[in-house]
């Protein structure tokens, strides 16, 4: 990664630039003593007897500008440096306390005691890595401890692993955590659902740039085997003649690897089983399958696995349009290009907001003459394109509104081809849901020497010539792109992209994907070719960043009757527009709960209108009591009087609908004592997307990447001392003193 320090130091000028600093400052400082006795000796002897006043004032005046020439000459100087490298930040260290992690096995051994065998053996990497180790221990609840031995004293209690993850990333110092270390087996009792606890800490861990390292607690006490549904996953409404995925994930353990039916019905019609194997061991294992929606209505759907059920319902509805609100940051051909070929295709809407210098302008129709500065205004579009925009024209709040909105949701798509755009949103708020890390700002002279170094070999390949050169997309070998692709045959044979001009990031984040690269230019200081297009997802959003220029020229390359150009901007937006919810839906609600516990429901999409939420079970049937709203979000509170399989609605004013099932057992299915293994799915998971890692007994080579020194890439030296002030004072000074002598007849 790239680091920027700024200092000052004194950079001697003339002859005294030869001489070592404590020489130079020796000479300097003899200089103004011998200046300053020459200026008293001088008033002292004047040809005419003058005040102690007056005296004082000229000796003030001559040792000011003759002190203030000595300075120039050791010529201050602010000196930016720019570093490649890591830099030393201090490590937190977590400590699960829980009773899963302090049950002892037939051997009387605890995870804990095995995660703390492992975690010795790296400390000392670790210490000689970080500029400091803080240690904390967590269960109920979290707390500071001195030293990891001194955790195994605490009392135990349930785990709060997400939340003890959340405190220990808000309790970081000044320059955040270089690292957090969980010695934990990733059990949570607190979070039944946890897809959103991982998408929370993920979306934390990126924005502070600290990844998290895990040593996993292993045990003989895996206590008995089970399988349940963790996660059933569809979108609440879908396009008439479009194909949705559905998506289950079993958490299970088991003594030994087996295989059950999972059957689907759609509409009380039952599709063949389809076999699911289940690993030995704590697994989490994902099934799926592609439904295809013609008619409007209602797809009513019953899935089955072994004990387990789970019922949805998809409304199948044309939506209006997909809204794409397009700021344009500096006027170009982009906004013309895409508008025209976006206008052709009915199913986008498109409102530009235009950032004209001259505020008096006159803007086209349906423009609007600044980006919507409340959450109620962007919910009215699915998309935002932020076009060769500069760090200049958002505020923070402005950064900070459309983070909330991606995190609600909302797709947004940084375009831009020139390198000032992008490094001027280094270290913003805006960078940190985007799924590339930006290059630092330059100087003019560096970000010259560094394009010619970038292009140097290319120019070579391709021979000099005054005309753009057209380069082709590499698209990297995913199962993105291949989602990508497959939209586009829906209307055509999908062509590649070609363009003429890019801009240069640093590198892609920790769980980043990339889509497509340049074909041979590799980015700054790294051997992976240079990005063109990436994505991300953010909370339930997703980000994406297209360095090159909107592929305009590629158009005016093409025969009139290509539609190449076309079918690739108007795929792509209605590939990442696809996951846009609308409509009345759940948010994250539990499939399934323990009996006498209280849950809490979120419906989105309703508005401040009338909203009723009834749960159904045979003749039985509960309103549910609405709580204080949450934002964007409509809040309903409920306790289930018995077991069962509850359907709970929520229908508004308008006659929308929404439905979610509910299982309510007399029995939970886990819990600390329960004996379920290590969570290292979690865990793995967690490492992964935020560039960590699950340690096993070695230190990993990033702590030894930490310990290396940084490497200088660029220093920019700006002379403090050449300013028309300073000169313009000392020959004012001066100015004055020949004044006063003058009043004074000493000349």
């Amino acid at each position: 990664m790239t680091s920027s320090t700024e200092t000052f130091s004194w950079r001697f000028g003339g002859w005294l630039s030869e001489l070592p600093p404590n020489h130079a400052w020796g000479i300097l400082g003899g200089a103004a003593l011998l200046g300053v006795a020459f200026a008293i000796w001088s008033y002292h002897q004047a040809l005419i007897e003058i005040t102690p006043g007056r005296r004082l004032l000229l000796c003030t005046l001559r040792v000011a500008v003759w002190l203030g020439l000595l300075v120039i000459l050791a010529a201050p100087t602010r000196v930016q440096r720019t570093f490649q490298g890591q830099t030393s930040r201090p490590l937190a260290v977590l400590v699960d306390r829980s009773g899963s992690m302090t049950t002892p096995d037939n051997r009387q051994r605890r995870r804990l005691d095995d995660a703390l065998l492992r975690w010795r053996a790296m400390e000392p990497a670790a210490r000689a890595a970080f500029s400091d180790v803080k240690t904390f221990a967590f269960s109920s609840e979290t707390k500071s401890v001195s030293n990891p031995e001194s955790a195994v004293t605490l009392p135990t209690g349930e785990t709060r692993f997400f939340s003890s993850l959340a405190h220990a990333l808000a309790e970081a110092p000044a320059g955040g955590w270089g690292g957090i270390v969980t010695l934990s087996d990733g059990l949570d009792t607190q979070v039944l659902e946890s897809t959103e606890s991982v998408e929370n800490t993920v979306r934390s861990s990126l924005a502070a740039g600290t990844p998290l390292f895990f040593v996993p607690g292993r045990n003989r006490y895996a206590g008995g085997k089970f399988f349940t549904l963790r996660e059933f996953n569809l979108p609440p409404q879908t396009a008439p003649r479009t194909t949705f995925r559905v998506e289950a994930t079993f958490d299970s353990f088991q003594l030994a690897a087996q295989t059950i039916d999972v059957v689907l019905k759609i509409g009380g019609v039952a599709r063949p089983a389809v076999p699911l194997r289940l690993e030995a061991g704590r697994r989490l294992s994902t099934w799926s399958t592609e439904i295809q929606a013609d008619q409007p209505g209602t797809i009513e759907l019953e899935l089955r696995a072994g004990e387990e059920i789970a019922r949805a319902a998809v409304r199948v509805e044309a939506p209006s349009s997909n809204r794409i609100l397009y700021f344009q940051g500096a006027l170009d051909w982009s906004y013309r290009f895409l508008a025209d070929i976006l206008k052709r295709d009915s199913s986008f809407t498109l409102t530009p907001v235009f950032n004209f210098p001259n505020p008096n302008a006159p803007l086209p129709r349906g423009a609007l003459s600044r980006l919507p500065s409340t959450a109620a205004e962007l919910a009215g579009f699915d998309i935002v394109v932020l076009s060769n925009a500069t760090a200049s024209q958002f505020t923070a709040a402005q950064q900070t509104l459309l983070s909330k909105w991606v995190q609600d949701g909302g797709v947004l798509v940084f375009l831009t081809p020139d390198d000032d755009s992008t490094q001027g949103f280094a270290g913003s708020e805006l960078e940190k849901m985007l799924p590339v890390v930006f290059l630092p700002p330059q100087s003019r002279g560096e970000r010259s020497n560094l394009l010619r170094q970038l292009r140097s070999t290319v120019n070579i390949r391709r021979g000099s010539s005054d005309a753009p050169q057209l380069t082709p997309y590499a698209w990297e070998d995913s199962a993105r792109v291949r989602e990508i692709f497959a939209e586009a045959k829906k209307n055509g044979e999908p062509s590649t992209p070609v363009f003429a001009e890019y801009a240069h990031v640093a590198h892609a984040k920790p769980g980043a994907e990339v889509l497509a690269r340049h074909p041979n230019e590799l980015m700054p200081g790294s051997k992976e070719r240079a990005i063109l297009l990436a994505l991300q997802r953010y909370g339930r959003g997703q980000s994406a960043v297209l360095t090159s220029d909107a592929l305009w020229r590629w158009k005016l390359n093409q025969p009139s009757t290509e539609r190449g150009v076309e079918l690739f901007w108007q795929n792509l937006f209605s590939w990442l527009a696809r996951d846009r919810q609308r409509g009345l839906s759940f948010e994250h609600a539990p499939l399934r709960i323990e009996l006498g516990q209280e849950i809490t429901l979120k419906v989105i999409g309703a508005g401040p209108e009338k909203l009723g939420v009834t749960a159904s079970l045979d003749a039985q049937r509960a309103t549910l009591r609405e709580a204080p709203a949450d934002a964007d979000k409509r809040v309903f509170q409920w306790k289930p009087p018995g077991e069962g399989y509850w359907q709970i609605t929520a229908v508004d004013s308008a006659g929308r609908e929404a439905r979610h099932w509910l299982a309510v057992d007399k029995a939970a299915r886990g819990g600390e004592f329960s004996g379920m293994a290590p969570d290292e799915e979690i865990m793995r998971t967690l490492a992964a997307r935020t560039g960590g890692a699950v340690l096993e007994g070695d230190a990993p080579a990033s702590w030894q990447e930490t310990q290396s020194k940084p490497e200088l890439l660029t220093e920019h030296r700006a002379p403090l001392w050449h300013r028309d002030w300073i000169f313009g004072t000392l020959l004012g000074l001066y100015g004055i003193e020949m004044l006063l002598r003058r009043k004074w007849h000493l000349l």
